[in-house]
C-alpha cells in the first residue's frame, strides 16, 4: 500500500505566498477605487479656476484673453450648475468679471511649481487643463495607497488595515480635488518611506518638497533634522540648504504674497484684490482663527488618531514600543510635528494638507496594536541598525 506524505516545509511557504497575493489584491482594489473616484467624480472646487488660469498664464495669455481661456475651459469641463457655483457670490463673480482680479489670484497658485508644470505636461499629451488636474489628483492619491501598504509591511501592520485607514483619513477627498494635495501626499509619504528604509533618496526628495507646496518646507526641515540627529549630518545639512534655497527662489521668482496677505485673505477677510490688501491691525482678528481651529480640530477624525498616538507614546514610552527610536520619530513624531507646526503658523481647517500625516500615524498605531509575533517577524527584516549603503 502506498503511503502519502505531506511536506510540512511547503505549508508555511504556501500560506505566506497566499497572504502576499491577498495583500497585493487588496491594495490594488483600494487604489483602483480611489483612482475611480478621483477621475470620474471630481469635486470641481474653486481652486480649479486658479490652477487653470496659472497654466494659461504660463502659456502667455494675459488680461481679458486669460479670463476667456480660463473660464471657457472650465465651462466646458463642468455642468451648468457647477459653473454657476464657481462664478456666483461677490468674490467669485468679481474674479470672473474682472481680469485684474483674476491676475491678482495667480501668485497663490504659481508657487506650486511642480504641480503646475505637471498640469501643463499632461495638457501637452492631449488632455485639457481641468482634466489634467483630475488625472494628477486621482493617480497620486492611488499611488499613495500603494505607498501606505509598503509602509504597513515595513512596520509589521496588516495590509488589511490599509482600506480602513484610506477611508478614515481622506484619500478619496484629495483624489477628487483639483489641488496639489494628492501629489504632496504621495511625495511626503515617499520621503518618509525612504527615511524608514535608510535610502539616500530621502535627501533629494526632502530638498524638492517645497517645489510641490511651499509649506512642505516644514516637513523637509523635520525629516532632515531627524537624519541629522541619527548620524547623516553632511547629507542632511546639504539637503536642508537646498530645500531652503528652492523655497526662497520659488517665492521670489513667482512674486508670492507674504504671510500677512495669506493670513488676512484666507482667515480674516477674503478679497478679490489681494495685491492691494491692507492687513488688519486688530489682535482679535488674528486670535479668532486659532480659537476656531482648536475647536474644529477636536471634532475632526484626525484628532482621534493623533490623540491615541500621543497617549501611546506617553503611557508606554519609546522603550516599550516594538520599533526603534528612529522609526518612532519617522512614523509618529515627524508627521505630528508637521501638523502642529503647520496649524501654529496657519490655523486653517485644511485637513487635506495632513492626509499623509494622519495615515502614517494611523498605520503606525495599528502596527503597535498587533500581537508581537504577527508584528515583529516582518519588522526584523527591515529595521536594521546598519547604516545605509
Amino acid at each position: 500500500m502506498a503511503v502519502t506524505t505531506i511536506d510540512d516545509t511547503k505549508t508555511p511557504r504556501l500560506a505566506r505566498s497566499s497572504l502576499r497575493i491577498s495583500a497585493l489584491l487588496l491594495t490594488a482594489v483600494t487604489a483602483l477605487i480611489v483612482l475611480f473616484f478621483g477621475w470620474k467624480k471630481p469635486t470641481n472646487n474653486w481652486d480649479l479656476i486658479g490652477y487653470v488660469a496659472t497654466a494659461y498664464s504660463a502659456d502667455g495669455y494675459r488680461g481679458a484673453d486669460l479670463n476667456k481661456m480660463t473660464y471657457d475651459s472650465v465651462r466646458n469641463a463642468v455642468d451648468a450648475n457647477t459653473f454657476a457655483q464657481l462664478t456666483q457670490g461677490d468674490y467669485r463673480e468679481t474674479v470672473f468679471r474682472d481680469p485684474t482680479s483674476l491676475a491678482q489670484q495667480l501668485p497663490f497658485y504659481r508657487i506650486r511649481v511642480l504641480y503646475v508644470g505637471l498640469i501643463r505636461m499632461i495638457h501637452a499629451l492631449g488632455l485639457n487643463y481641468p482634466e489634467s488636474t483630475y488625472a494628477i489628483s486621482a493617480v497620486f492619491a492611488a499611488l499613495s495607497v500603494v505607498l501606505l501598504a509598503l509602509v504597513a509591511h515595513n512596520i509589521g501592520a496588516p495590509i488589511a488595515a490599509v482600506p480602513l485607514v484610506v477611508a478614515f483619513t481622506g484619500f478619496v477627498d484629495i483624489a477628487r480635488l483639483s489641488t496639489p494635495d494628492a501629489m504632496a501626499c504621495f511625495f511626503s509619504m515617499l520621503t518618509i518611506y525612504m527615511l524608514i528604509r535608510r535610502n539616500m533618496w530621502a535627501f533629494l526628495l526632502a530638498a524638492l518638497l517645497p517645489l510641490i507646496r511651499t509649506d512642505l518646507l516644514l516637513l523637509s526641515l523635520l525629516v532632515l533634522g531627524h537624519a541629522f540627529l541619527f548620524g547623516q549630518r553632511k547629507f542632511a545639512l546639504a539637503s536642508m540648504m537646498m530645500a531652503c534655497l528652492l523655497y526662497l527662489l520659488t517665492v521670489k521668482m513667482n512674486h508670492a504674497y507674504g504671510w500677512l496677505t495669506l493670513f488676512n485673505t484666507s482667515l480674516i477677510h477674503k478679497t478679490a484684490y489681494p495685491a492691494t490688501l491692507l492687513p488688519s491691525h486688530a489682535l482679535d482678528d488674528y486670535l479668532r482663527p486659532y480659537a476656531s481651529t482648536i475647536y474644529n480640530f477636536t471634532m475632526h477624525p484626525h484628532f482621534v488618531i493623533y490623540s491615541l498616538a500621543i497617549w501611546l507614546l506617553i503611557s508606554n514610552g519609546a522603550r516599550a514600543l516594538r520599533i526603534e527610536r528612529r522609526l518612532i520619530s519617522a512614523v509618529f513624531v515627524i508627521p505630528m510635528a508637521f501638523v502642529a507646526a503647520h496649524l501654529l503658523l496657519f490655523p486653517a481647517d485644511t485637513y487635506r494638507f495632513f492626509v499623509f500625516a494622519a495615515s502614517l500615524v494611523a498605520i503606525g498605531l495599528i502596527g503597535q496594536m498587533m500581537p508581537p509575533r504577527a508584528k515583529d517577524e516582518p519588522a526584523r527584516a527591515t529595521y536594521s541598525s546598519r547604516p545605509p549603503n
